[in-house]
């Protein structure tokens, strides 16, 4: 269908009477006049704050999960959702278009700056405070940009006069090279004057050039002309180039707790703290912990009974768990040649486990045995759950809860009839995983219980070294494939996630289709539940080739359309299958390329 590049901006007629000046977002709400707020550095950087919060929160929280629920990489304990299943109807606004009122926040930022040059703040003030808003401004357009490419461009504050030539009807974007293009001069025109030095949380140089990398890799991916493309890919990796001072932490799963939340190797996070955060503020640890007690063991006939929290340490409102498909790219250190593989291609599971493909063990429930697409049954003395989970990639341990691991002081067995299994309720259905998996990454250790009202600390990380590393690698692959570069190098960064995050040896690679298959594994594992992996599948999609699993560029993309699937173990752990997701329909999943590489702009927009 064909768009009108017109919307209507009658919302913005509202944020006319706005003032927009409280300090903080925070009550009360007391309204300051523009001297007082601009008069300062103090006062304006409050402002600037209360920005970045409406900005940045875009980024994290219930956006980490529900972006990866649109993926293989998650399932709904609710069933399939319409977004997946290609069902939105033409008012859906997935894609968050709009925003003005953050846009006007951050061009107050922008004019309000250079108007009090001299009156209050000074010249290096003014440009520091400036760039932060032009950061922030390109911040927020690149959200709409990478959802629907097309946005309404306001580089000024709009007063009620806007409306007498055309009634506040402003022209979208044309193309994503135009609204690109747009975010990328204000990154530029932002990162000489933004500061290098600066407290945990605040906006910097690193931050911007972070995200320089990633934004200039998603323009690339949509962009028609070559040497528009390979500018930008040299621009991502210029920009990876340009962060300073951050390294890989040796401890993965730490910069996501609070064992070192101020970790060298984030680069921008949004800090809580826990005397104004609850647990029930937190989607990505209320929604991902389960729920269930000692009472609904013993009905069912599960255990082992939990010791701690009066039998009931986990009362949570779970929505979302990890799938089989994403554990499956986590390699085990093989016994016998002591390099990375795929736990069910590696040595230890093809000399102690037969396996079945195509057919249901026997122990299988007959409602279930249609899921099932492969089963083995252990022929030695050894547990299937040692075969499966130890010596993996370190990120595995550190990602997800899984069999026979320790959790909240719990231990945890997700066998059938076990503590966490996902039937451990009585059935299917809310609050429980879908895929005898849970998440662990980003969940704090919160005493004495994840409980809505529990004060907590917690912090999200929105960027990190090791996500800008794997931006680089990927620009490098994209200009090694147009005939520049070498994809050598884009495997030496993978290594340094592998080895230092994941502690597996280096891999070896031969050949471009070599190299893109392992980026492709690494920065799955490095990256879920950090809001990237539905972004780059549409990256990947574009390029098409060796990036897409060789469908041209432009056409479905596996990582949307495949199956999400889930382990069912014994509760000997003799035996286990590995089966299709089809509760409330989660095995419908569909991907049209009109218009999920770019989301429409809703009905309600448009004039």
């Amino acid at each position: 269908m064909k768009l009108t590049n017109i919307v209507s901006l009658a919302f913005l007629i509202f944020l006319f009477g706005m003032m927009s000046c409280n300090v903080l977002d925070t009550e009360p709400f007391e309204s300051y006049d523009e001297a007082t707020v601009w008069g300062s550095k103090s006062t304006a950087d409050a402002f600037v704050t209360g920005t970045m919060s409406s900005v940045m929160y875009g980024y994290v929280d219930g956006n980490q999960t529900t972006w990866e629920q649109y993926t293989s990489n998650a399932v709904h304990s609710n069933g399939g959702i319409g977004f997946v299943r290609e069902t939105m109807d033409r008012y859906d606004n997935s894609g968050g278009f709009g925003n003005f009122g953050t846009i006007r926040r951050c061009n107050l930022i922008i004019e309000k700056a250079a108007e009090y040059t001299g009156q209050g703040l000074s010249e290096a003030e003014s440009k520091e405070l400036v760039a932060k808003g032009k950061l922030l401004r390109a911040l927020t357009y690149y959200q709409q940009a990478r959802t629907i490419g097309r946005f309404v461009w306001v580089d000024r504050v709009l007063a009620p006069a806007d409306t007498a030539s055309n009634g506040l009807m402003m022209p979208t974007t044309k193309t994503t090279t135009e609204s690109y293009t747009y975010i990328l001069n204000d990154l530029d025109a932002a990162i000489p004057d933004l500061p290098t030095s600066v407290k945990a949380g605040e906006l910097s140089r690193n931050m911007a050039n972070a995200f320089k990398s990633e934004i200039a890799l998603q323009a690339a991916a949509y962009e028609t002309d070559a040497n528009k493309k390979k500018e930008w890919l040299k621009a991502a990796i210029t920009a990876a180039d340009a962060v300073e001072g951050a390294s890989l932490a040796t401890s993965f799963g730490n910069i996501f707790n609070e064992n070192d939340r101020y970790s060298n190797e984030i680069i921008f996070a949004i800090y809580r703290d826990k005397a104004n955060t609850n647990t029930d503020y937190i989607s990505t640890l209320q929604n991902v912990m389960p729920n269930t007690n000692n009472d609904n063991l013993i009905k069912n006939g599960c255990g082992p009974l939990f010791k701690t929290n009066g039998g009931q340490p986990f009362i949570g409102w779970l929505w979302w768990a990890p799938t089989q498909n994403l554990v499956d790219c986590y390699e085990v250190i093989d016994e016998t040649t002591g390099q990375g593989a795929a736990w069910n291609e590696s040595s230890q599971f093809k000399n102690n486990v037969t396996l079945v493909q195509g057919a249901a063990p026997d122990w299988a429930i007959e409602q279930e045995k249609a899921e099932v697409l492969f089963y083995g049954n252990v022929k030695g003395d050894k547990l299937m759950n040692e075969i499966m989970y130890n010596n993996r990639d370190a990120r595995f341990y550190d990602t997800f809860v899984y069999d026979g691991c320790t959790w909240w002081n719990e231990d945890i067995q997700l066998t059938v009839n076990g503590n966490l299994w996902r039937k451990v309720n009585g059935g299917l259905g809310p609050h429980m995983g879908l895929t005898n998996y849970y998440w662990k990454k980003g969940v704090y250790n919160v005493q004495p219980r994840v409980l809505a009202g529990t004060p907590t600390d917690y912090h999200y990380v929105v960027t990190r070294y090791g996500r800008v590393l794997l931006n680089k690698a990927e620009a490098i692959l994209w200009l090694a494939g147009m005939g520049e570069g070498n994809y050598a190098d884009a495997v030496a960064i993978c290594n340094q996630t592998r080895t230092v995050h994941g502690k597996l040896p280096a891999k070896q690679v031969n050949s471009l289709e070599e190299a893109w298959k392992f980026y492709k594994q690494e920065r799955r594992c490095e990256l879920p539940m950090e809001n990237d992996y539905y972004w780059t599948l549409l990256r990947w999609g574009k390029h098409g080739g060796y990036a897409n699993n060789g469908v041209a560029p432009g056409g479905k993309i596996a990582g949307f359309t495949e199956i999400p699937t889930y382990i069912e173990i014994t509760n000997d752990r003799k035996s286990f299958y590995v089966g299709k997701v089809t509760h409330g329909d989660n095995d419908i999943r569909e991907f049209r390329e009109d218009r999920r590489y770019l989301l429409p702009i809703p009905q309600a927009d448009r004039p």
